[in-house]
């Protein structure tokens, strides 16, 4: 198979001749995504008789878990449209506990109804013992941040020692976004893993969309827009910007998440990036498109998640076990949406 097919497959679905902003084109078929990729034709055979073909793009790095795939459902265009359009083409719909979208500049008072509860003091009190490490990711300076909050929080009882917590949290959270907003992918400050060892996301992301190289030939407004944000803006396509609060791994956590839009006649085209993730993983992107196909739609979907938790020693059975854990899940997150939609068609 043709390297990093699939998201080659979502590069030419936003096909944009020179610099113009008509992103509207009619989107190449199903037939032709086929061929031009060099997939096997059995994948659309597969994908038409229902399956929901899983894919192995190649990793762009070691701590990378890739997943992609191909599936058809078996309504209209603009139904499943209307469907996904409320964000259900995103993975991590079913751990957020809570979340907050950001319009306009971040800043603390938006993100007020955000944060930790009575039930996770735990989680609290070691996020003020934060170190170096992969408990938590946190750049040098913000471990220190809540390291010098601790000694000011001796003696409070739970609930003030939370609320002291989440001041700061808060604080940091809308920081670090307001940064990405203003710089993009340069603003985002490294983890820190050990006194001597950083993992980058801007390195991650970057090579996420590096791996859609592809794109700058066929869609280069769509992979300017991964590559220069916030420097590179098309017309119709929307930018939102969320805080959500996960249960990853059986923790609570705080994510900061970029999402990109462009619902147009004839193609849709999502993308998200957690340019923030407080464990587990370090960062991830993922896109999605949609085409019609007579009277069904193609869905095509590619994520790319990075953590450094498949790296190291047994890092190809971490990576596999990984690999499959991620496969899964989003497998089971388009059969979920296909038979939302499919069973409307049954009644």
């Amino acid at each position: 198979m043709r390297q990093h097919a699939v998201f080659a497959i979502l590069a030419v679905l936003f096909i944009l001749p020179g610099l113009t902003y008509a992103i509207d084109d009619l989107p190449p078929s199903f037939d032709e995504v086929i061929s031009l990729l060099q997939l096997d034709p059995s994948v659309k055979r597969r994908a038409l008789a229902g399956e929901i073909v899983m894919l192995d793009p190649d990793d762009s790095m070691d701590r990378e878990l890739a997943i992609a795939l191909v599936a058809v459902i078996k309504r209209p265009y603009n139904e499943v449209i209307r469907a996904v359009k409320g964000d259900r083409l995103f993975q991590f719909n079913q751990f957020i506990l809570d979340f907050a979208q950001i319009e306009g500049a971040p800043d603390v008072s938006k993100l007020q109804e955000l944060g930790y509860t009575a039930t996770e003091a735990n989680e609290v009190k070691a996020l003020l013992a934060a170190e170096p490490g992969e408990q938590f990711n946190l750049s040098a300076e913000e471990i220190a941040r809540f390291q010098q909050l601790r000694g000011k929080t001796e003696g409070l009882d739970d609930a003030a020692l939370i609320a002291t917590v989440n001041n700061e949290l808060r604080a940091f959270l809308a920081e670090r976004l307001q940064r990405y907003q203003e710089i993009g992918l340069d603003g985002i400050a490294a983890y820190q893993r050990s006194p001597d060892d950083t993992t980058s996301p801007v390195e991650e992301l970057n090579a996420a969309t590096l791996a859609m190289e592809d794109m700058k030939r066929s869609a280069p407004n769509f992979y300017r827009i991964l590559q220069k944000f916030p420097d590179a803006r098309v017309q119709e396509v929307e930018h939102r910007f969320y805080v959500f609060k996960l249960n990853i791994d059986e923790r609570p956590g705080f994510v900061l998440s970029h999402r990109i839009y462009f619902f147009g006649a004839k193609f849709a085209l999502l993308a998200e990036r957690h340019i923030y993730a407080p464990h587990f993983y370090n960062s991830l992107q993922l896109v999605a498109g949609v085409i019609p196909h007579e009277n069904s739609s193609v869905v095509f979907y590619g994520n790319r998640t990075y953590t450094d938790q498949v790296a190291g020693f047994g890092s190809s059975m971490k990576h596999s076990v990984g690999g499959e854990q991620l496969a899964m899940g989003v497998k089971a997150l388009i059969t979920d949406i296909r038979a939302g939609l499919e069973s409307v068609k049954a009644k």
